[in-house]
């Protein structure tokens, strides 16, 4: 059978094959929900920045196919012994093809991602069956220009799948996306994903959250990081980066168990570095914004040597800002290396390294302003109200190697080592008013005592990753299958001093306090150490049981082992270790290819999620365990250039975390949790993203998610049920081209809950109405080298709670209105 004959014949099997009633049922249904048909478009390609060095021309097009994830068809003869030159630049798929085909006398015909290449000339290749390479490696967004991704994403499979491939909700933030909201901290970018709420918790941590759980898997580059997020511990170091130093941002929407192993039914936020570019290219920003903001990066990528097997980049970033909160000002320095070498045509090592110092004043750390008064109303402070003294202040120094081996094996096997190391450290001098202690008189201002405390932090997380990856053959149809193990270690040291000075606990007023208080610490009296380390095996695979229907199953065999120690000055400690093992998390998902542009999805994941958590004797809370159920349909348009996305999602689950209000770990300030059974969590994602034309980029969503208990109540009332995101930039034609203009909305629906405050002995009410926030942005390109970037957030001044913990009885305000201007030149 000929390359020809074999592609009819896959064509003429896909059209055969028959759809499910039930999955056609809903794909028609979510057709009408976008209000789309599945019906032809006109191709509009997406460019990217391509670098491929002259070599044999089957080693090029595999280079080809990893840069714009594309499966190229081929008789092997038709290759052999031709030559590609070299192609660099910013360009689309197609144009790279034909620059790499020039010459030879190959054409080549496409249809989406599938390429198939003949040459017109009578001989044995004809026959021959054909030679299938299916791009996995390379997905960056930097240089695109697009608000969406055609390459493979890490936050879901260890698969190389792409967005429409994989059958979970997943969201990318490009690099573009972040230029144009001028997005410049990992809160800034989740607030911007869809579905996700980043509750602030004071001035220094976030809580990130996602159908109403909270995210505490991180990946870099796709491999996985440890993080924990306590009201009194260590900001995860993860959360604190900067974004010039990252491509994109993923975020996968659902449990993750096949990539974490605790399968959290969250989410995780895999953050892709940048790498060296083939081609020297160089940046220099400034920018000046509200509240005194200033801010700098550079940024140097290229080859290293004259034969360009050995590339580097250098990112450095400095920024000093003060706040609309009254005395907080926050300054920070960054430095990001990597390098990239060929070691031989199919070895490749990457190894990097990132240095964060930071440090905050007037940090109020953990906690907010105090929500009631103590007859039960609800305070009304400014947005700058502080309640932590101007002298308070939070510093992070923190490092972060990493490394990985790429290996190419024979029948396009790869084979992956990838290791990061993370080292934390941060001290919190901190006076604060003690909102959780009392609740201030109305007229007065009385009511409230001071807190005094000094806290110093130590993190370390190591990982380690190994897998291989490549296609099979069984049954007469070719199969994709990753096999691998990993390992994760976490420790966090936390010591505590108390004050000396008689500070800590005397009384303060509200409306009269200055604010300038300092306290007098001696030696650490209490110290707690928390640690983690988890080892598994992996196991994922794409079947290819039709042309048309792909089954993605895998699964995760991970043990662990956990211990919570805390000991005092006067001796007194306790130890709450925990461990399991042979723990499994199956997964598995089917995706259907109603045609070349729309694939429905199905899938199923399991929950165990370990949990820090401690009730009101102190005891840890049992693993939350449970599953996640998922269907969905995913499009494509203008060849690839807007994707679209619908699902509808369940998950079960028990043992589910929930504040205990009034009580807390004995021993410590730590606020107690209690365990809810039966919790069932149902909800609806659409997202549209990318480009309607070349001039015009689009992201919106809409998402709804609410959670009720085994009586039928609802919980997580702090987690928005509705949340609507809006963001789209233009490039004006004609006379205008050099101006781009944009803006958006966040819009979320009412957010409430009732705790009880035991201090006052009355249950207290809280909400938040539907708000919406609206962002402007304009662009001018004085010149291909020469931009300037207007932002404006929050335009019209909302006034809005944005977060509350309701243990410390706080709530922390949203940004008043804000703009900034950023230049930026390259070279």
């Amino acid at each position: 059978m000929n390359l020809k004959e074999h592609l009819a014949r896959r064509q003429a099997t896909a059209h055969a094959a028959p759809l499910p009633a039930r999955l056609g049922g809903l794909a028609a249904s979510l057709f009408l929900v976008f209000g789309f048909a599945p019906q032809a478009v006109h191709a509009q390609e997406v460019p990217a920045q391509v670098g491929i060095a002259a070599q044999p021309l089957s080693e090029a097009l595999i280079q080809l196919a990893n840069r714009f994830s594309l499966e190229l068809a081929y008789a092997p003869a038709i290759v052999q012994g031709l030559t590609a030159p070299s192609v660099s630049g910013t360009m689309t798929a197609d144009q790279a093809l034909t620059r790499l085909l020039a010459g030879t006398g190959i054409t080549f015909r496409r249809t989406g991602r599938h390429v198939a290449l003949s040459r017109p000339t009578p001989g044995e290749a004809a026959t021959l069956e054909p030679v299938v390479v299916r791009g996995t490696m390379d997905a960056r967004t930097e240089g695109t220009g697009a608000y969406t991704t055609q390459g493979p994403i890490g936050a879901a499979t260890p698969l190389g799948l792409t967005l429409k491939e994989t059958p979970q909700s997943v969201s990318v933030i490009t690099n573009q996306r972040m230029e144009d909201q001028g997005l410049t901290t990992v809160q800034q970018v989740l607030e911007q994903v869809p579905g996700i709420a980043v509750p602030a918790m004071g001035t220094e941590r976030v809580w990130i959250m996602s159908r109403g759980y909270g995210i505490m898997n991180y990946q870099l580059d796709g491999v996985n990081t440890y993080s924990e997020n306590r009201g009194l511990g260590a900001s995860p170091a993860q959360s604190l980066t900067d974004l010039a130093l990252y491509d994109h941002i993923e975020v996968l929407r659902g449990a993750s168990g096949l990539m974490s192993g605790a399968g959290d039914p969250s989410g995780t936020v895999n953050m892709v570095r940048k790498k060296p570019t083939a081609e020297f290219q160089g940046s220099v920003e400034a920018s000046v914004g509200s509240w005194d903001d200033k801010r700098a990066v550079l940024d140097l990528s290229g080859p290293l040597n004259e034969a360009g097997r050995v590339r580097g980049r250098l990112i450095a970033v400095g920024q000093d800002s003060d706040s609309y909160l009254d005395d907080y000002s926050a300054r920070k320095g960054l430095l990001y290396g990597v390098v990239e070498a060929d070691l031989t045509d199919t070895t490749r090592v990457t190894a990097g390294v990132e240095y964060l110092n930071r440090r905050s004043d007037g940090a109020s750390s953990y906690l907010g302003w105090p929500l009631w008064f103590s007859n039960g109303e609800r305070t009304d402070l400014p947005r700058s109200f502080n309640i932590a003294s101007r002298d308070s202040y939070f510093t992070t120094r923190s490092t972060s190697l990493f490394a990985a081996l790429e290996q190419e094996l024979s029948n396009r096997w790869r084979l992956k080592l990838s290791a990061n190391r993370l080292r934390s450290s941060q001290l919190n001098d901190s006076v604060i008013l003690g909102v959780y202690g009392g609740h201030p008189d109305a007229l007065t201002g009385d009511g409230l005592n001071l807190v005094a405390e000094r806290y110093a932090f130590e993190q370390k997380v190591d990982s380690l990753d190994l897998n291989v990856r490549g296609p099979f053959s069984l049954f007469g149809r070719q199969h994709e299958l990753v096999l691998g193990a990993d390992y994760q270690r976490y420790n966090s040291y936390t010591d505590s001093s108390s004050d000396l000075s008689g500070l800590d606990g005397s009384p303060a007023n509200i409306y009269t306090w200055n604010r300038i208080d300092t306290g007098v610490y001696g030696d650490p009296d209490f110290f707690v150490d928390s640690s983690r380390r988890q080892k598994s095996l992996y196991a994922a695979a794409r079947l290819e049981l039709s042309d048309k229907l792909k089954f993605i199953v895998g699964t995760k065999v991970f043990s662990y082992d956990e211990n919570y120690i805390s000991r005092s000055g006067t001796g007194s400690s306790s130890e709450r270790p925990a461990s399991k093992s042979s723990v499994w998390t199956p997964y598995g998902g089917l995706v259907y290819e109603l045609d070349e542009n729309h694939t429905a999805y199905a899938s199923y994941a399991t929950i165990f999620q370990p949990q820090t958590a401690r009730d009101r004797t102190g005891a840890a809370l049992d693993p939350r365990e449970g599953a996640t159920y998922e269907i969905g349909l995913k499009s494509s348009w203008l060849g690839g250039g807007l994707n679209t996305a619908v699902a509808l999602y369940q998950i079960d689950q028990k043992n589910l975390s929930e504040s205990d209000p009034g009580y807390f770990v004995p021993g410590t300030t730590t606020a107690a949790s209690r365990a809810v059974e039966g919790a069932r969590t149902q909800g609806v994602d659409l997202e549209v993203s990318g480009a309607l034309t070349p001039q015009w980029n689009v992201a919106a969503s809409w998402t709804y998610s609410e959670t009720r208990n085994a009586e039928d109540a609802r919980i997580t009332t702090t987690f928005p049920r509705h949340m609507v995101k809006l963001w789209t930039t233009y490039r004006l034609p004609g006379d205008w081209n050099r101006l781009t203009v944009g803006g958006g909305l966040n819009w979320q629906s009412k957010t409430y809950s009732t705790v009880n405050a035991w201090q006052i002995g009355r249950d207290m009410y809280w909400e938040q109405k539907p708000f919406t926030v609206v962002n402007l942005m304009a662009r001018y390109d004085f010149n291909k080298q020469l931009s300037a970037t207007l932002n404006v957030n929050n335009l019209l001044d909302e006034t809005y709670i944005a977060s509350v913990s309701d243990w410390w009885y706080a709530g922390n305000y949203g940004a008043p209105r804000s703009a900034s201007l950023n230049m930026k030149y390259q070279f």
